[in-house]
């Protein structure tokens, strides 16, 4: 029997227990406040947790659920991008920036000294770490702002901008991270700065030709071939140019060497800008629902359960890091801008780690584990986890504590 070869119907087998089972893990995890992506996750692990029993994940079937997972981040981060506002970000980027340059640097270089320093990890290791810990997924918490009617205030605005900061740093960061990777890999000892600084510089120099072209797509070209679009199928028209763009966009992205996920995410960024966004929004959210979950999965798949107990230690110790480096780095700068109270309210929305943070741990685990070793992306990942689930839950006590106080307030005023 050829291993390589899917098997077309435990394939679809599969599509439809994990489009079923996301289905319901989304409306229960719902109504608990708590992120859909951990159950997609956990619907990774139960499905490498029955490999480790039967056998069953062929190296065909991995390919195809790994072609699924790239078109779900590439869908992921198109309405991440879209969902940004670069003209509020751009009216508040003083206030944002001295957030997100420490919010951004501190978490970063502590889980570098952290892996650098561990037993067993290197410079590469401690690279991917410190990349994947210096971004912050503020979809988890706005979700909670936005239940609370938090989200239209000053702090709510400050807090998504610098967000929005803190992804697109990120994701350049990544895309410099690519180049730098299979250099840092094969240069010689004294080669390796000036070889490295070369790299980095060409794929610097890259991006930002890059984000020129989307900036003349979004600017000159998107909005009027929407319309045409529009003209031509009125149902489906914006839809498909949207998808096929973002496609094309992160095919190129791609092929340059950033990955698709940056590409997806400049996407989203060009269409942004339309008025018609929030229809493409909704158009999108159907593909959202199918195809998003399967990069959550992926995450969950790649997890060797048996490795769960040795990276226990590293574990603790990285969600100390990346908790406190946020905490810090956040709560210090916004407290200063605004009051202690919102200050730690900011400071704990930033400390959710998904989307980027999970595209840089299983790009690192899928190279092999001179990238990331088996036990530190468990470990990652569990921690990806535990701050996905744990920080919701206390940003929902703070804003409450925060109305109740608004509130004893006005009735003294009164």
């Amino acid at each position: 029997m050829n291993e390589s070869a899917p098997n077309y119907a435990v394939l679809l087998l599969i599509l439809g227990v994990v489009t079923l089972a996301s289905a319901v893990v989304r409306v229960e995890l719902r109504r608990l406040h708590l992120p859909a992506m951990a159950g997609y996750i956990l619907i990774g692990v139960a499905l490498s947790a029955s490999d480790t029993l039967t056998g069953f994940m062929t190296e065909g079937l991995r390919q195809n659920l790994d072609f699924l997972a790239k078109i779900g981040v590439v869908i992921l981060l198109f309405r991440v991008g879209l969902e940004s506002d670069l003209s509020l970000l751009a009216r508040q980027l003083r206030n944002a920036a001295t957030i997100w340059l420490p919010n951004m640097v501190l978490p970063a270089v502590a889980a570098f000294l952290l892996v650098y320093f561990w037993p067993g990890y290197g410079l590469l290791n401690a690279l991917f770490v410190a990349v994947a810990a210096s971004a912050t997924s503020i979809g988890v918490s706005t979700a909670v702002w936005e239940e609370a009617g938090q989200l239209k205030t000053p702090t709510g605005a400050l807090l998504v901008d610098a967000a929005e900061l803190d992804d697109i740093s990120a994701v350049i960061l990544l895309s410099v991270l690519f180049a730098l990777v299979p250099v840092l890999r094969d240069a010689v000892d004294g080669s390796l700065w000036i070889t490295a600084l070369s790299a980095g510089g060409l794929q610097f120099g890259k991006l930002v030709i890059f984000c020129a072209g989307c900036y003349f797509f979004s600017r000159w070209l998107e909005k009027t071939v929407t319309a045409w679009f529009a003209e031509f199928d009125k149902r489906l028209g914006p839809l498909l140019f949207a998808v096929g763009a973002t496609f094309l966009i992160a095919a190129a992205a791609d092929i340059l060497g950033f990955s698709m996920a940056i590409g997806a995410l400049f996407a989203g960024l060009a269409f942004s800008r339309d008025p018609a966004e929030q229809d493409i929004d909704r158009s999108f959210a159907g593909l959202f629902a199918v195809f998003a979950p399967y990069f959550f999965v992926a995450i969950g798949l790649a997890i060797d359960i048996t490795t769960v107990g040795t990276a226990l230690w590293m574990t603790l110790a990285l969600l100390a890091v990346v908790v406190l480096g946020k905490l810090i780095g956040a709560g210090i700068p916004a407290a200063l801008l605004t009051s202690r109270r919102d200050g730690l309210l900011i400071s704990v929305s930033m400390v959710p780690r998904a989307e980027i943070y999970l595209i840089v741990l299983l790009h690192g685990v899928n190279l092999g584990a001179w990238a990331i070793p088996k036990e530190l992306y468990t470990a990652g990942v569990i921690v990806s986890l535990l701050t996905c689930i744990g920080s919701p839950v206390v940003v929902q006590r703070l804003l409450a504590s925060k109305a109740d106080v608004a509130e004893e307030r006005t009735g003294e005023a009164g």
